[in-house]
């Protein structure tokens, strides 16, 4: 398909740039970077919330959670609002 070849280039550069914030957090960066491949965002969002090994968890706080809820919506949103472009996009083209 035309025009698919940026999805495959953006997704690939997430990959690696989740794999260097996997180095920095202590995590094997290979294993990172497939798992990104696979999961994209999600893999950004997990490498970001898990601690890095060998210290210990704390708890989220409100602000914690508050952030979290927001970056869902926000991600949520998105979803949403790409889906609807794609159903109602053909009723735009050649008006």
């Amino acid at each position: 398909m035309p025009g698919q070849s940026g999805y495959a280039v953006g997704w690939g550069a997430l990959a690696l740039i989740n794999a260097g914030l996997a180095q920095g957090k202590g995590r094997s960066v290979l294993f990172w970077f497939v798992i990104s491949l696979l999961l994209g965002p999600v893999a950004t969002l997990l490498i970001v919330l898990l601690p890095m090994p060998g210290v210990e968890a704390r708890p989220l706080g409100r602000a914690d959670w508050v952030v979290l809820g927001i970056v869902l919506v926000v991600l949520a949103a998105l979803v949403v609002g790409l889906l609807a472009a794609r159903a109602m996009g053909p009723m735009f083209v050649g008006g």
